[in-house]
């Protein structure tokens, strides 16, 4: 390191250390990123950095720095720490497989670390109640189809609307027909009263024709055929 970047980069860390043990993590977090932009890539630095934001809760901003560290430091023991670190990130994240590879990772570089051995095992825990939740919650859902589906074949058949209720009621039965089968409509007032003159015309009618001779019959049932064929048919540690 270049002793003119050392001795620039020296204060912000001690002052960032001193804030540090005294719990100030965001005044240790302002010296450190000094130190960090002074000597760019200083492990040191950016390791101390991610610990302020991790104290802090800022765990995603840690979980950066540990991987910037883990990327850059030459130190098998500085790599380690900066696995163990992520992996306590990433725990804290939820990220349950990420920390398992990265305390994995961090145990392969240094197998004495007994933290990030029990921590490996914390992390295997809650990604198997995870997994087991996950399951558990597709077994639920497939149940809940499978029962619709059962539920659905074991309905009877959609019950008629009430305007088709209405409709049925309306329609009339055979014992409402007249003989040639032609339903009769409802008639109201007025219809009536043109029914009884129409049929009082016919009756005057009849009597005529039994008046007139057979030529004459003939012609006026031809006429009455012809009038009613026209009309219309309603839808998401320090170092």
């Amino acid at each position: 390191m270049n002793t003119v970047i050392a001795q620039s980069t020296h204060t912000p860390l001690r002052k960032g250390d001193r804030a540090y043990d005294r719990e100030l993590y965001k005044a240790a977090e302002k010296e450190y990123r000094t130190a960090a932009d002074r000597d760019m890539g200083n492990p040191q630095a950016v390791y101390n950095l991610g610990n302020t934001l991790y104290q802090q809760g800022k765990f995603e901003d840690a979980e950066e720095r540990f991987l910037q560290v883990t990327n850059h430091t030459k130190t098998p023991a500085h790599r380690a720490d900066a696995l163990h670190n992520l992996g306590n990130a990433f725990l804290k994240q939820r990220k349950y497989k990420e920390a398992v590879r990265a305390y994995e990772e961090s145990l392969r570089v240094c197998p004495a670390d007994l933290g990030a051995k029990q921590n490996l095992q914390m992390a295997k825990k809650k990604l198997q109640e995870e997994e087991q939740k996950d399951k558990e919650k597709q077994q639920q859902k497939q149940q809940q189809e499978q029962d619709q589906q059962n539920q659905n074949q074991d309905q009877p058949p959609p019950q008629n609307t009430q305007d088709q209720q209405d409709q049925q009621q309306n329609q009339p039965n055979q014992s409402q027909q007249n003989p040639q089968g032609q339903p009769r409509q409802p008639q109201n007032e007025q219809q009536k009263k043109q029914e009884e003159q129409r049929l009082k015309k016919e009756d005057a009618k009849r009597l005529l024709e039994t008046a007139v001779g057979p030529d004459d019959r003939k012609n006026a049932q031809k006429y009455r055929a012809a009038q009613q064929q026209s009309k219309p048919k309603g839808s998401k540690k320090d170092w």
